[in-house]
């Protein structure tokens, strides 16, 4: 059951119900995965029910072992990044591509410092997000900003030009933090959604919409994900500026304002296909109206 605000409780309710399902997987193909944990033991199960059996020792991977913890390339994490390039919309601008690179000293005490300043901001985040997410790895190149793959579930992937400063004055570590939310909201809801979906069968007869996050259209499960997403992101926004006051203030203001109108569009839209969505949905979505209104203009 997914809430809104952060749940530590019910992350670790729906996570370990995401290792059942993937231990499951491994145990009934009698494939044995005692060196895989965390996104490795996901991806033994993905190949395992795309029948591409894998070798679970070659999906260990280069974690700092902590949670929300800096991961370098490894090959199951390769494979997610491959699999996001193909899910590109046609037409998308691929120069560039994207690939995995390892974190450097520097890449890493900016790691620390949003975190830090989840921790300052909105500490309840940062333990939800130390429970769904335990790795964050790095993305070079211009095609993938970021991304989340249920098939390496647990795992992050973020742009390393997130680590630095928006040209409209966006802090890096602030950028950052916002992606660490963005993302882990993400796998938050994938978790969430196995056990309790947000969405009924009759959201697979209705057209994809055009979405605040995305130029190409998406069907209702990711415009549903993105409304939470834009939602905890105007929050985190919100708490920070009641954190901070710096010269960055107006950047942090201005963000703000673009999320809560993004989140309010999403909201709108889905309010519009709400016979589409299940109790849990619109419970959902009502979380999602009570947060936004302290932002409201």
């Amino acid at each position: 059951m997914l809430r809104v605000a952060p749940d530590a409780q019910a992350a670790r309710r729906d996570e370990e119900a995401v290792r059942r399902v993937a231990e499951g997987v491994l145990a009934a193909a009698g494939v044995r995965a005692a060196a895989a944990a965390g996104p490795a033991l996901v991806a033994a199960a993905f190949a395992v029910q795309t029948a591409n059996l894998p070798n679970v020792t070659a999906g260990t991977d280069t974690a700092t072992g902590e949670p929300l913890g800096p991961v370098g390339p490894a090959p199951h994490l390769a494979r997610s990044v491959e699999r996001a390039l193909a899910a590109r919309p046609r037409g998308a601008d691929l120069r560039g591509g994207s690939r995995l690179v390892g974190w450097e000293r520097a890449e890493r005490a900016v790691l620390d410092d949003s975190r830090d300043r989840l921790a300052a901001a909105w500490p309840e985040m940062l333990t939800e997000l130390r429970i769904c997410v335990a790795q964050v790895a790095l993305l070079e190149g211009r095609a993938i900003d970021g991304f989340t793959d249920f098939a390496t579930h647990g795992a992050v992937y973020v742009n390393r030009a997130r680590l630095g400063a928006s040209p409209r004055g966006l802090p890096g570590p602030v950028r950052f933090a916002e992606a660490l939310v963005h993302e882990g909201t993400h796998t938050r809801c994938n978790a969430a959604q196995l056990s309790s979906p947000f969405l009924t069968s009759a959201a697979d007869g209705v057209d994809p919409v055009r979405t605040p996050l995305r130029a190409d259209p998406r069907p209702l499960a990711g415009l549903f994900q993105q409304a939470v997403v834009l939602t905890r992101c105007t929050e985190l926004y919100r708490r920070l500026l009641d954190a901070e006051h710096t010269t960055a203030t107006p950047a942090l203001a201005a963000r703000r304002d673009r999320l809560s109108s993004d989140a309010r569009q999403a909201i709108g839209t889905l309010r519009q296909h709400g016979e589409s969505l299940t109790a849990h949905g619109l419970a959902v979505l009502g979380e999602c109206d009570a947060l936004l209104r302290p932002t409201a203009v």
